[in-house]
């Protein structure tokens, strides 16, 4: 079996949870006697090989590679995500690369830059189609659904332009999965995806047997974190907000871990001023996990899964999140902890852990839950369903 893995970005080119899913699932597919190669992005081209998987970098066919956070004009913008709607320019190489590759199975991820035209070229190879539904691309071209710090309930004029090729194109897929059941309702009752077979796999995760138990809390003095991507829509702003009102207590400490602007930094600072309140910067998660007690993710967009809660239960600690996207499926054990962005009860959880740090022993963290996002089971999931598809 062959499987050609398609993602925008992969190592060592990473931004967010879905290039470290991807490398992680495609690393362990290729340990399990699986031939794999991945077709990603980048600034130039290049052929490598790493950790067992054949990579080809494309060079971006488009007027500028987007994650350099410079500024763009909305021209510019608009120019990019109309080429992006069916981008043509990669058929020669992606036609050279499946000829080589010669794979069984084409399996999609998130698709920024290459457009769902790759759906095209895998068409008339007549290989399988897989995909999996990591970000909001299809229905909007910023991959988020989220605009004016808000979460866009309804798909607005500008992204059904944009996306009605992308929903067309979405019937040539075979088998469509979503990392949460979140995200792939939101597609398929949007009319995505109508003649695929269906089904949630969870990303995968390495689950240490060390740990029976969480850690215990510290009572004196309750620590903290946050950790990720230090902007609006993970909810920093709430998050600083919500411990700015609770002042008045002493035994709290929040830190902060994660890369942002110097500027976007100081006026966090300058408007949420506490000295109960670090900035580490970035550090490594392992190190980050060790400095706290309780892990916060205020998320206010619809995470498509949430791995940063993942990654928190891995490490024994107490997880506190908003109700958005597929965080809910990830502490279903643990529904006292959620809370609603769009309230005041991140402040009143908060106040109620500080004020009674003993209500953290009710937390569960049992291994065997953790286990359903074991990546031996996600690796498990889709060679079943690459093999389901190739006896059809």
């Amino acid at each position: 079996m062959k499987i050609l893995i398609v993602n925008t970005l992969y190592a060592p080119n990473q931004i967010g949870g879905a290039e470290k899913s991807v490398q992680k699932f495609a690393e362990h597919l290729a340990m399990r006697n699986v031939k794999v190669g991945v077709m990603t992005l980048g600034e130039k081209e290049e052929f490598y090989e790493l950790n067992g998987v054949k990579i080809w970098r494309l060079k971006i066919q488009n007027n500028y590679w987007p994650f350099l956070n410079k500024k763009r004009s909305k021209i510019d913008k608009l120019r990019w995500h109309i080429k992006d709607i069916r981008n043509r320019s990669y058929k020669n190489k992606v036609t050279e690369i499946i000829h080589d590759f010669k794979p069984s199975i084409i399996h999609t991820n998130n698709l920024t830059g290459f457009s769902v035209f790759i759906w095209e070229v895998a068409k008339n190879f007549q290989l399988k189609i897989v995909h999996t539904l990591r970000d909001y691309y299809l229905q909007c071209p910023n991959v988020s659904k989220f605009k004016n710090n808000t979460v866009c309930e309804n798909v607005c004029l500008d992204c059904k332009t944009l996306s009605f090729f992308k929903k067309k194109e979405s019937q040539n897929v075979h088998y469509v999965a979503g990392i949460s059941d979140f995200i792939l309702k939101d597609h398929i009752n949007r009319g995505y995806f109508t003649k695929a077979k269906k089904g949630v796999v969870y990303n995968g995760f390495t689950i240490s047997i060390a740990k029976e138990k969480k850690e215990n809390v510290i009572k004196k003095e309750v620590i903290f974190g946050f950790i990720g991507q230090i902007n609006s829509s993970k909810g920093i702003e709430l998050l600083l907000k919500s411990f700015v009102d609770l002042k008045s207590f002493k035994n709290w400490k929040l830190i902060i871990a994660g890369s942002t602007s110097e500027a976007y930094k100081n006026k966090l600072k300058t408007i949420y001023n506490s000295d109960k309140i670090e900035y580490l910067g970035y550090i490594q998660s392992e190190n980050f996990y060790k400095k706290i007690d309780v892990l916060v993710v205020p998320s206010i967009w619809n995470e498509p899964f949430g791995r940063v809660v993942l990654e928190g239960m891995i490490h024994r600690k107490i997880v506190i999140a908003s109700n958005r996207g597929g965080i809910p499926e990830l502490l279903k054990k643990n529904p006292t902890f959620i809370f609603d962005p769009e309230k005041n009860e991140l402040s009143s959880l908060l106040r109620k852990i500080i004020e009674r740090p003993g209500i953290l022993d009710s937390y569960k963290i049992n291994r065997n839950d953790l286990l359903e996002f074991s990546i031996e089971k996600t690796v498990r999931s889709y060679k079943n369903v690459y093999q389901s598809l190739l006896e059809e």
